[in-house]
């Protein structure tokens, strides 16, 4: 048995107290609308202030700053209900690997404070977006459910958490005293977290925290899903900060660390990542103790996850100020997928001033914003552009659809 083996099987038993006997899915996670499911989700999570003994506590509710703030109930009836079945797709993507993510950095600080609702897509970016844009609710929608389980960890680690310091630790396993935030620069932080010494049995026991963590909430994870989970953590904790983003059939090229990427800053200014002050990493910390990042496991060319997640936005009367696509949209262009692409945005509550936020990544022609350097290029565009736009002329290519209405970053 190699080392990883080993070790993930000692993960797996620690979570046994959290898991089925047997491997099928559990109704809280695997179906849209499993309301019997609902109903023990949100049962349990009333009483999460009260777990048994092996489960650790979670973090006390504190003071809320907003009024769009959700019960844990609430939080864990939007996850189960929104979510759509699992879909493969072909890489693994525990980090970005999008380095101009900051390049609208500029343009998305000018318009934070508008409030309204958020949707992103993939990992630890959208984290960033929402430090920047400051919205009251937002949704990480996902075709893949290793993204939801993984935003399900992150909101674990987030309510842990004493400061940045502490966070970036126990996301790579590491033990560290808890200490409280200052206004240090990331660069100390990230050479902190790398000289601390690296413990299988530490690893292990943070992991199980976690876990214990998210099953607190009345979120329940299936044997698949913690599988899931658990092959998340080992990554990060054998790669630490040098992870990257990987394909399952390899193509030779290399892709940005996630420490290379939290130390990216915008093009015309020092404006950083949800790690690059206190204040940022605050303020996407306290919402996720207020239960406003959902992830939700959903294709935006499905027919459920961004119309659910629509309805709920129009309901508490949030429309989408800024929808995170990356380049998703080039795997939508199929002729019986794009239209319910366009129908979904049609669904989601809007105003002039809501906006894409797209990713182009460089395939052989470069974007006209493709900063030097990058393999990618940012961009903002309007929502009432681009339905405008396809209502008048079909897009024929994703290079078309980004380099198209783009604004002025």
């Amino acid at each position: 048995m190699t080392r990883s083996t080993r070790w993930f099987a000692l993960l797996a038993c620690s979570a046994a107290l959290l898991a089925c006997d047997d491997d099928e899915p559990t109704a809280a996670l695997e179906g849209p609308t499993p309301s019997a499911a609902v109903a023990k989700a949100a049962s349990a999570s009333a009483s999460a202030s009260a777990p048994a003994p092996s489960v650790s506590a979670p973090a006390p509710d504190h003071p809320k700053t907003s009024k769009h703030a959700l019960t844990r109930a609430e939080f864990v009836r939007l996850f189960v209900e929104a979510s759509e079945p699992d879909r493969y797709f072909f890489s693994d993507n525990y980090v970005s690997n999008e380095t101009s993510y900051l390049q609208v950095a500029g343009a998305l600080h000018k318009r934070a404070g508008r409030g309204g609702g958020y949707i992103g897509v993939g990992p630890e970016q959208n984290f960033s977006y929402v430090a920047l844009l400051k919205p009251d609710l937002a949704f990480i929608v996902d075709i893949r459910r290793a993204n939801a389980v993984e935003h399900l960890w992150y909101k674990a680690l987030f309510e842990d958490a004493s400061s940045r310091f502490s966070f970036l630790a126990e996301l790579i396993g590491r033990a560290a005293p808890r200490t409280e935030e200052s206004d240090v620069p990331l660069k100390d932080i990230l050479e902190r977290v790398e000289a601390l010494p690296k413990s299988d049995a530490g690893y292990a026991r943070i992991a199980t925290r976690s876990r214990e963590r998210i099953a607190s909430w009345g979120v329940e994870l299936s044997k698949s899903d913690l599988k899931l989970l658990a092959s998340t953590q080992q990554a990060f904790f054998e790669k630490g900060l040098s992870l990257a983003f990987e394909l399952h059939e390899k193509n030779g090229r290399n892709y940005p660390s996630l420490k290379a990427l939290l130390q990216q800053t915008a093009p015309k200014d020092d404006v950083g990542g949800f790690l690059s002050s206190a204040a940022s990493f605050q303020y996407v910390q306290q919402m996720q103790r207020e239960n406003r990042i959902i992830p939700v496991v959903g294709d935006f060319g499905g027919e459920h996850a961004l119309k659910r997640v629509g309805a709920e936005l129009r309901r508490r009367d949030l429309p989408v100020h800024t929808f995170y696509v990356s380049n998703v949209e080039q795997y939508l262009l199929e002729p019986q997928i794009w239209p319910k692409w366009v129908a979904n945005i049609g669904a989601l509550p809007s105003n002039e001033t809501s906006v894409f936020i797209r990713c182009y990544l460089d395939q052989g022609k470069r974007h006209p914003n493709q900063l030097q350097g990058h393999r990618t290029a940012t961009v903002l565009s309007s929502f009432d552009h681009f339905k405008w736009r396809t209502a008048k002329k079909p897009y024929k290519s994703f290079y078309e659809i980004s380099s198209d209405g783009v604004l002025d970053p």
